[in-house]
């Protein structure tokens, strides 16, 4: 009898540790593909986070002309994720974070193209409020989720020379939702 309880609990002890040997191999396997995926990703949103503070400062008259304002800055392309990454091997509010930040892209160009629509020459002041104040909040997004990334899976920082788009963004967001809160006070005391 003592011998088929050995037996028994041998098995069972030899079953539990190929068990955890393969849960281990595997957590170590997916923490490579995590962190795999936030290189790949955080070097593309860094990208994004440039295209959008370029775009966020451009009020139609970075180019010396002061007649009519004009587009000088291309709007940032839409973004595009590595398809070698494994999406399932991160948080999955981060993932859906991720990847719905080109549909919060597609949002933001509805909105520039609306504001557009009812903007007067020849500033088209609608126009270009709208156009910086979206793509500085979807840059500081982008930056955002780029340091979760980061610090999530031991990334080093992003450093900035002369040249630092996080805080052109901030700055843009700052000054136009002054602008914003300044128009609606004095609204507000004509009415």
């Amino acid at each position: 009898m003592s011998e088929a309880v050995a037996a028994l609990l041998g098995a069972i002890v030899g079953s539990g540790i190929v068990v955890v040997r393969e849960w281990l191999a595997s957590s170590a396997d997916s923490r490579k593909r995590a962190k795999y995926l936030a290189v790949r990703v955080v070097i593309t949103l860094d990208r994004f986070v440039d295209q959008c503070a370029v775009v966020s400062l451009d009020d139609g008259y970075l180019e010396g002309n002061r007649d009519e304002a004009t587009v000088t800055t291309e709007a940032p392309s839409p973004i595009s994720f590595p398809d070698d990454v494994d999406w399932r091997s991160i948080d999955h509010q981060l993932a859906y974070d991720l990847l719905s930040l080109d549909n919060r892209l597609h949002d933001a160009q509805q909105a520039i193209s609306a504001a557009a629509d009812y903007a007067s020459p020849p500033d088209y002041d609608a126009y270009y409020e709208t156009r910086r104040y979206r793509y500085a909040l979807l840059g500081l997004e982008a930056a955002r989720l780029a340091r979760i990334l980061r610090d999530t899976h031991d990334l080093p920082r992003r450093t900035f020379g002369e040249w630092n788009p996080e805080s052109k963004l901030e700055e843009t967001r700052k000054k136009i939702e002054a602008e914003r809160e300044r128009d609606k006070a004095l609204s507000s005391e004509l009415l």
